[in-house]
C-alpha cells in the first residue's frame, strides 16, 4: 500500500447478454452515473459495541444481523522462539458473542493452537444465537463445531458433505467442496454446498449452477439474488451464473472481454446503488509483484442480464490487486482496496485514483450488515452505504 501516484485508468468497454439483449443493454453507449445525480442515500453504519475488556483479540467475526454476532479470540502469553511455541509460550482461543447490545465471553470448543499452527479457525453466523466454526488446520482439518443457543453448548461435526438440500435457507451460509484435487494442494472441480442453520451440517445443493472448473459463491444482491462463478462450459472462459429461487435454478452466462490464460480466483459481486459489479481476481505476470492480482472489472445496468467489461489489467497501472470485496457504495463511487493503496472510481470503474495508502477497511467484504473489514489488532470498521464507517474493538 505504498504507490506515491495516483493514475486514471482508461478502460475498453465490451458487453455481453446472459439472456436476449434488448435496445437498452447496457454497453459502450450505455448511461454513466452523473455527477449531478439526486441527494445520495445515507445509512448510518451498524453501532456494533467495542469489548476491549474480552480477552486476546479477535481474529475472526462474523453477524447475524447487528444484534448477534460472534467473534474467535486469540492470545499469547510468553515468548516466541524460532522453534515455535514453548513451556513459556501458551496460545489460546476464545469464543465472544454478541447479544442484547453486548459482548460476553461465550464457552469454546477450539483446542489451543500447537506447534506453530497459529489462530486458523473460522466461524460462520447461521442466524442469531447460531454459528458454526471450521477448524482449518491442525490435526483434524475437517472438524467443525456447533451451537444453537449463543455459545453455552456446541455439538462436533465434520465439514464432510452429506446429502442433498433443494434452496439456500434463510440465514445459511452457502460455501464449497473440493471434487477434484489438484497437484500442491489446488482444486480443479468443484460444488456448491449448504452449512444449514439449524444443525450446521453441510449438504450439497441439488441444482448446481451450469458451470464448469471451480465452482464458488460470488456474492448476493438485496433482492435476494445469489452468484456463483466458474467457468463456461463451452469456451472455458470466466463466466457468472445467478438463482433467484434461493438456488434452485441458476441462469449462466459467459463475461466479454478475452479468454485469460489462466484460471482466475472466482469473481465477486457486489451492488451498487444503481449497478452491479463483478471483480475478476487473478495471476498477473510475475514483474507486476502482487499475490491478488485484479484481472478486470464488469459492470450492469440490469441486473445482471449484461455485463459491461468497464475496466482491464494494464501493465503498471493501479489497481493491479484486490483485498475483499470491491465497495459499492451508495453514492455511485466504487472502491478497491489493493496491496498498495485505496483507488476509487466515480465513473461506474473506467478508470481509478488512489485516495490513500490505506484505509477502513483494509479488506472488506460484504456482510449481512454491510461492508466489514478488519484494521487489524481486533479493531474492525463497519459500513451499510460504503460512505459512513463505524470502528469497534474487541479484545486489548
Amino acid at each position: 500500500m505504498r504507490l506515491n501516484s495516483s493514475s486514471a485508468l482508461v478502460a475498453v468497454t465490451a458487453v455481453v447478454c446472459l439472456t436476449a439483449c434488448d435496445t437498452d443493454a447496457a454497453g459502450p453507449t450505455a448511461k454513466r452515473p452523473s455527477s449531478h445525480s439526486a441527494a445520495v442515500p445515507s445509512l448510518s453504519p451498524p453501532g456494533i459495541p467495542s469489548a476491549p475488556e474480552l480477552p486476546g483479540r479477535a481474529v475472526f467475526v462474523a453477524f447475524a444481523d447487528e444484534h448477534s454476532g460472534f467473534a474467535v479470540m486469540g492470545g499469547c502469553t510468553g515468548q516466541e522462539t524460532e522453534a515455535g511455541t514453548d513451556d513459556d509460550h501458551a496460545c489460546r482461543q476464545h469464543v465472544a458473542v454478541l447479544e442484547d447490545g453486548k459482548w460476553r465471553l461465550g464457552t469454546s470448543p477450539l483446542p489451543d493452537p500447537s506447534g506453530g499452527d497459529g489462530f486458523t479457525a473460522d466461524i460462520f453466523a447461521l442466524g442469531p444465537g447460531r454459528a458454526s466454526i471450521t477448524a482449518g488446520t491442525g490435526r483434524n482439518p475437517d472438524r467443525t463445531w456447533f451451537t444453537d443457543d449463543g455459545a453455552r453448548t456446541w455439538k462436533s461435526g465434520t465439514t464432510r458433505v452429506t446429502g442433498t438440500v433443494r434452496a439456500v435457507p434463510e440465514s445459511a451460509q452457502l460455501t464449497w467442496d473440493c471434487l477434484k484435487a489438484e497437484e500442491q494442494g489446488g482444486c480443479g472441480r468443484s460444488r456448491l454446498v449448504v452449512t444449514m442453520p439449524d444443525s450446521g451440517r453441510r449438504k450439497a445443493l441439488a441444482a448446481q449452477p451450469p458451470l464448469t472448473g471451480v465452482v464458488l459463491p460470488a456474492g448476493s444482491s438485496n433482492s435476494g439474488a445469489l452468484w456463483a462463478s466458474g467457468l463456461d462450459a463451452r469456451t472455458g472462459a470466466s463466466a457468472l451464473a445467478v438463482s433467484h429461487d434461493q438456488g434452485r435454478t441458476w441462469r449462466a452466462g459467459k463475461l466479454p472481454g478475452p479468454k485469460a490464460t489462466t484460471p482466475g480466483w472466482g469473481l465477486r459481486v457486489v451492488e451498487g446503488q444503481d449497478a452491479l459489479y463483478a471483480a475478476e481476481p487473478g495471476q498477473l505476470p510475475e514483474e507486476e509483484e502482487v499475490k491478488n492480482g485484479l484481472r478486470a472489472l464488469y459492470r450492469s445496468t440490469d441486473g445482471g442480464h449484461s455485463w459491461a467489461r468497464v475496466w482491464t489489467y494494464r501493465p503498471g497501472h493501479e489497481p493491479l490487486s484486490i483485498l475483499g470485496d470491491p465497495v459499492a457504495a451508495t453514492d455511485g463511487s466504487l472502491t478497491i482496496h489493493g496491496e498498495s493503496g485505496v483507488y476509487r472510481s466515480t465513473d461506474g470503474g473506467r478508470s481509478f485514483r488512489k485516495t490513500a495508502d490505506a484505509g477502513p477497511p483494509g479488506a472488506p467484504s460484504r456482510t449481512p450488515i454491510g461492508y466489514l473489514g478488519s484494521l487489524g489488532q481486533g479493531s474492525y470498521e463497519v459500513s451499510a452505504d460504503g460512505i459512513h464507517w463505524h470502528t469497534f474493538t474487541l479484545g486489548g
